[in-house]
């Protein structure tokens, strides 16, 4: 069986980066187009070839409460695995602007598609987060949705969710803007914390209702960060397979 899951996964592997050389002549038709044109161009060869991919591999991709998406200004959820990127990659059907870490710009290939959309900061540089605010902060006010990970990290761990850090809820306070949850369930049907190996599975990304911080301030940021944290962590605990009841 770790026989079949390793030729499994190293079919998987091959594939995406296969699906990653596929969008690289849309990235550079997007370099000719004006900021807005370019990301929505990104994103959506992304998403395509995403799709390609999961189809390819048997992996069967749901996306809940799509219809009614409009995308509210700071997107948090879980960060679950390998997985995360395909899967919000077909999630999100309009641009957003992707807080990542640095780590992602010295992979070949996937460093080049990062370096295009995203922004990169290094986790333990002060500067490098002051910076990277600074960043997302414009994009908001030109109108995009900013995408950020608050556990930090994967969580690799037996609990449905690490901790949360202030920085996403102390960014959306101080812009007083939305905050849009959403949560992926299975992800570890598809690979296990700590494992290489993959497998068939349907995953589900679920969009959950938007939360208000208008009005917050600093003094509110605990509150904030526990209840988007409790929301998401409820949503695992009821319908993740990895986190029922034994």
């Amino acid at each position: 069986m770790r026989l079949l899951q390793a030729i499994y996964s190293i079919y998987v592997g091959l594939l995406f980066m296969l699906g990653l050389a596929a969008v690289i002549p849309f990235y550079f038709i997007a370099f000719l187009l004006n900021d807005r044109q370019r990301l929505t161009l990104m994103y959506a060869a992304n998403r395509y070839s995403m799709r390609c991919w999961s189809w390819l591999c048997g992996l069967r991709v749901v996306v809940e409460g799509q219809a009614a998406w409009e995308p509210a200004p700071v997107i948090i959820g879980n960060h679950c695995n390998m997985f995360d990127m395909p899967v919000c990659a077909m999630a999100c059907v309009k641009p957003v602007r992707v807080l990542a870490k640095q780590e992602f710009a010295r992979i070949p290939l996937l460093g080049f598609l990062f370096r295009s959309f995203a922004v990169l900061v290094t986790r333990d540089s002060p500067e490098s987060r002051q910076r990277s605010v600074a960043v997302l902060r414009q994009a908001l006010d030109a109108g995009w949705p900013v995408f950020i990970f608050p556990e930090g990290t994967r969580n690799r761990g037996d609990s449905p969710l690490q901790a949360f850090r202030d920085g996403p809820f102390r960014f959306a306070i101080a812009a007083q803007a939305p905050i849009q949850p959403f949560v992926q369930l299975n992800m570890r049907g598809a690979q296990r914390p700590n494992s290489l190996l993959c497998a068939p599975a349907k995953l589900t990304f679920r969009w959950l209702a938007p939360i208000s911080t208008q009005g917050l301030t600093e003094a509110d940021l605990p509150a904030l960060r526990d209840r988007v944290h409790a929301l998401i962590e409820a949503e695992l605990r009821r319908d993740d397979p990895a986190f029922q009841p034994a």
